[in-house]
């Protein structure tokens, strides 16, 4: 595998790749970022005759990432704000006022802040002839309200099939993170990918989501 970083990609803050690992560390998500990632996993799943994933794999990856800076910026608009994100009030408020002032455009402001204090994305691919890895960190934890949200809706869609069905007797008027990953699950099941290789997990350091998808029986899941 040859992938190799252009030189106008500039929101990119580093790339690494090796043949079968490949790190892109970013601040904020731009259509720069939109292009390498497509033309990646095209060069990647092509090397394995799985181009048929790469819509789904498409999706799931930028919703992650857009996930993964939103969480980003909505911690410095709390500092900025003094709200305490752990605080079950301040965080009531907090969200409140950040849900009035969310853009897509947020990114031109919010991404050079995050970078001045390291709040990154970091985009992992790991590859072998039996499957790939893909995991999206953020240097951002998440509040113990929005694990539970999370959580309660990723459980809840394992119980659909339909994206339409889950939206009109799930959605809420909570944040929207949780209802994206609840919709990733339901997606993966319509393309026959088992959801159970989809996972969120919260380390000291970071929040991870991580999607496994094998290329036959050999592979060994990182869940094993």
């Amino acid at each position: 595998m040859s992938l190799e970083k252009p030189t106008e990609f500039q929101q990119i803050e580093s790339y690494t790749n090796t043949d079968s690992h490949v790190e892109i560390k970013i601040y904020k998500i731009s259509k720069d970022l939109e292009i390498l990632l497509l033309e990646s996993l095209n060069d990647i799943l092509e090397n394995f005759n799985k181009l048929n994933f790469v819509p789904i794999l498409f999706t799931v990856l930028k919703e992650l990432i857009i996930n993964a800076c939103k969480a980003n910026q909505k911690r410095i608009f709390f500092e900025e704000n003094n709200y305490n994100i752990t605080n079950p009030e301040d965080y009531k408020k907090g969200i409140k006022e950040f849900k009035k002032i969310f853009s897509e455009s947020m990114g031109d402001k919010f991404g050079p802040l995050c970078k001045q204090k390291d709040y990154y994305c970091l985009i992992i691919f790991d590859i072998d002839k039996n499957g790939i890895k893909i995991e999206i960190r953020n240097s951002s934890l998440i509040a113990p309200e929005e694990e539970k949200s999370i959580r309660e809706k990723l459980a809840m869609a394992m119980k659909y099939d339909d994206l339409a069905k889950y939206y009109m007797e799930c959605a809420d008027n909570t944040e929207g993170a949780g209802l994206g990953l609840a919709l990733i699950v339901i997606m993966l099941k319509s393309e026959n990918i088992d959801p159970n290789f989809f996972r969120i997990s919260v380390t000291e350091t970071y929040t991870s989501a991580r999607l496994e998808l094998p290329f036959n029986n050999q592979f060994k899941s990182q869940r094993d």
